[in-house]
């Protein structure tokens, strides 16, 4: 969803009334427009190569066309036409990464009507035949590739050089003898081949003519097939000319064929002479838009180019029973939302991916550095971690708060009968230890989000006057305080029973069960039932050595929603050079790339891909989890048949252009970066090849000062001009800073002071 920039709204506003509403020549436009209007792009940035040019200059040219990059919208893949099978079934949807053959192994006539069992008949063939598609290994993955969208973090899938991307399959039930396939229709692929040639002398090669139909013609008719008028030059008993379009061909017997000038094939099928004296002599011929020799073990050739990637295989022995066909990848195959592949000559085999399904309702958990970590749930907020700055040892931080260390207890340990003073001489089966201002965890869970119950509290009193007592529990996530004024006391929270066992004037024993469940002293839950494990500590003076790195775990749900059942990933805290605390690392259960400059995202290799954003840029990292809660599907598509696919694309792409070459863009519009002295595209606009002072008289900047100037008529471009240039090379990246981080109305002039970084509007 696109949201409307009120600042800049408001500022285009107030600058037409400030002007009079003089818009100037040109048609008033934010930037990015009129360079991207509607998320698609219509622009080239021309940067100079005259003498003395700074590199600086060319920089300043790439942020701007990575700032553009930005506004530029991407669409989906549209399929038109061809059988569209869909990678799912009603048990098994298709996930984050999983293979591509994971919900289907291949696919035959059960799955897609286009691998329906055929005959193969004509001549004297008559044979039965099944088809498959077995799909690749490959997983559903994020990747970045320096020759995919410029490294930006995709989801989709990666084939590197000569991996397997998908095997077409045709078996026979009966073998074929190799003499009997010439000069027959060959169905493969729900196309019908004509096959030219098969050499009997070592069966390895099996040669078709693409899209090719029989007709006859008569001697002294003309005919029209595949676009061309055709006729007969000149035949006899064993040989043919065919006039094709006025190109005359060679002398062709039974089964012979010649490439035509346009690169199409021309085939005489059969020779049928008769004398003048006894009738019209005719041909049967055959026209077709490519010859394909399918050789066995190497890459298919059309038109005696070897078609990268397309392997043929199949059997020498002197019949055929199957025949395979390889679709790989060459150098790296991208599939992804917006760039579909097909597999190359046949053209029949197309694959779709259409993204992924995030569900829109989702919520995020961070852990927030510095010196106090906490871990921000949405439910409930809870102070983590505490570095200890000035500890000596590498035991230097612990659980909680400075003030209020919190117990996270693996299990509630034993308490042992505690004479001196208590109220209770009992040895109890478990509990926990707690003394004023501790704080503690209890959560009891089921399967089902609904069945959560979490006790967060704060000792915020012990008192015993050896014969009375008060403890006070503060509810740090509800208003459900508890006040224990006797050791029979007992108190229900949720499903958990809190009761207080053992008492003396500094310690508090709390004893806990449960009515059904599982109960833990150190879990807790996000809203939508993310589950965090916390490091046990079954004492508040136990330390934590974050030199060393602190652990601890996040489960996902599965896919059925079951809290706690699902991917499992680690994350692990350490303190940094000037003592904060940040995530340093999480576990390979998470998929990341860098988004952008030590920034990084990622995804959890799960049925539910809770999305990970890892910010780096300081000592301090940021960390967050978008955590969804339920599978998160993907869309992906078998296409079969004749169809058209159109990518979904709008990528801005390289938009680079140096000045020498501007005749080369002249119908976009152009963002002009330098001074004319260096940017013979900047001279055109300021009429001349303007230095120094005869820049200043032009221009009116002068050291110190840069210009943006929106040009709507010049002799660069029918489009808009925009010139961004300062009096050197250093005010132009001031130029450049302004353009892409202040308000600019394109059409209008804006002379600004390199040291204020302002500028004003020229009437």
């Amino acid at each position: 969803m696109k949201k409307f920039n009120f600042r800049k709204i408001s500022a285009v506003v107030a600058s037409a009334l400030m002007t009079g509403m003089t818009m100037g020549v040109a048609a008033a436009a934010d930037y990015p427009a009129p360079f991207v209007s509607g998320g698609v792009a219509h622009v080239a940035v021309v940067y100079g190569t005259g003498t003395g040019v700074s590199s600086l200059d060319l920089v300043q040219a790439g942020n701007i066309q990575t700032s553009l990059g930005t506004y530029v919208e991407s669409g989906e893949v549209t399929v038109t036409g061809g059988e569209i099978f869909k990678l799912e079934k009603t048990s098994n949807k298709f996930n984050f990464n999983e293979a591509l053959n994971g919900v289907y192994a291949d696919l035959d006539d059960e799955n897609m009507d286009f691998l329906a069992d055929g005959t193969y008949d004509d001549g004297s063939i008559d044979e039965e035949f099944t088809q498959t598609v077995t799909l690749s290994t490959n997983p559903l993955s994020l990747f970045a590739d320096t020759d995919y969208n410029s490294k930006e973090p995709t989801l989709g899938f990666k084939w590197t050089n000569n991996q397997n991307i998908v095997q077409y399959s045709m078996d026979f039930d009966t073998a074929i003898a190799y003499e009997d396939l010439e000069d027959t229709d060959f169905p493969l692929m729900g196309s019908t081949y004509y096959v030219l040639d098969v050499p009997l002398t070592t069966n390895a090669t099996i040669t078709l003519l693409d899209s090719a139909e029989k007709v006859i013609l008569n001697e002294g008719d003309t005919v029209t097939l595949g676009g061309k008028t055709v006729s007969i030059e000149f035949i006899d008993a064993t040989d043919v000319k065919f006039n094709v379009d006025g190109e005359i061909t060679d002398k062709l017997g039974d089964h012979e064929y010649e490439e035509l000038d346009d690169g199409s094939y021309i085939v005489a099928n059969e020779v049928m002479y008769n004398a003048k004296e006894v009738g019209v002599s005719s041909v049967e011929f055959s026209i077709g838009q490519g010859k394909i020799d399918l050789i066995d073990g190497e890459e298919v050739e059309v038109n005696d180019e070897d078609v990268d990637g397309l392997v043929a295989q199949f059997d020498l022995n002197t019949a055929l029973t199957t025949l395979d066909i390889y679709w790989n990848s060459t150098d790296d195959t991208f599939l992804t939302a917006e760039d579909a592949i097909t597999m190359p000559t046949f053209e029949a085999i197309k694959l779709v991916f259409k993204g992924l399904d995030f569900p829109t309702d989702s919520e995020i958990i961070s852990l927030n550095s510095g010196e106090q970590m906490t871990l921000n749930m949405g439910n409930y907020d809870l102070p983590l971690f505490w570095f200890n700055a000035a500890s000596t040892t590498e035991t230097q931080g612990y659980l909680g708060e400075e003030d209020y260390r919190l117990i996270t207890a693996a299990n509630a340990a034993a308490i042992a009968n505690y004479t001196a003073g208590s109220l209770n001489t009992s040895n109890l089966a478990g509990g926990l230890d707690l003394v004023e201002d501790n704080r503690f965890l209890v959560t009891s869970y089921r399967a089902d989000l609904s069945d959560i119950d979490t006790a967060y509290y704060e000792v915020s009193n012990i008192d015993w006057d050896g014969t009375t007592v008060e403890v006070k529990l503060t509810d740090l996530i509800g208003d459900n305080d508890l006040t224990f004024d006797k050791t029979t006391d007992t108190f229900d929270r949720g499903d958990i029973t809190i009761s207080l066992q053992q008492v003396n004037d500094t310690h508090a024993y709390l004893w806990f069960n449960k009515t059904s469940g599982t109960i833990s002293y150190n879990t807790v839950f996000s809203d939508k039932g993310m589950k965090i494990v916390l490091p046990a500590n079954n004492s508040a003076d136990a330390g934590l050595d974050f030199a060393g790195g602190v652990n601890f775990t996040f489960t996902e749900a599965d896919k059925d929603e079951d809290i706690a059942e699902g991917m499992a990933f680690n994350i692990v805290v350490k303190n940094t050079s000037n003592d904060k605390l940040h995530v340093a690392s999480y576990n390979t259960s998470i998929s990341d790339e860098e988004d952008a400059d030590d920034v990084y995202v990622g995804y959890v290799l799960s049925d539910l891909a809770s999305k990970i954003t890892s910010d780096q840029t300081g000592d301090e990292y940021d960390f967050e989890i978008e955590y969804f809660g339920k599978e998160v599907i993907a869309d992906v598509e078998v296409v079969g048949g004749i169809s058209t696919v159109s990518s979904g694309a709008t990528v801005l792409g390289n938009v680079l252009v140096k000045d020498t070459e501007v005749s080369s863009v002249a119908t976009k519009n152009l963002i002009v970066v330098g001074g004319s002295c260096i940017n013979s595209a900047a001279a055109a606009l300021v009429g001349g090849a303007k230095c120094g002072a005869a820049w200043t008289e032009a221009t009116g900047i002068g050291s110190g000062q840069f210009l943006i100037k929106g040009y709507a008529d010049s002799t660069l471009t029918s489009g808009v001009a925009l010139l961004v240039a300062g009096y050197d090379a250093a005010d132009t990246v001031k130029a450049t800073t302004y353009l892409l981080n202040k308000d600019v109305d394109t059409s209008k002039e804006y002379k600004g002071t390199t040291s204020t970084e302002l500028a004003v509007v020229v009437e």
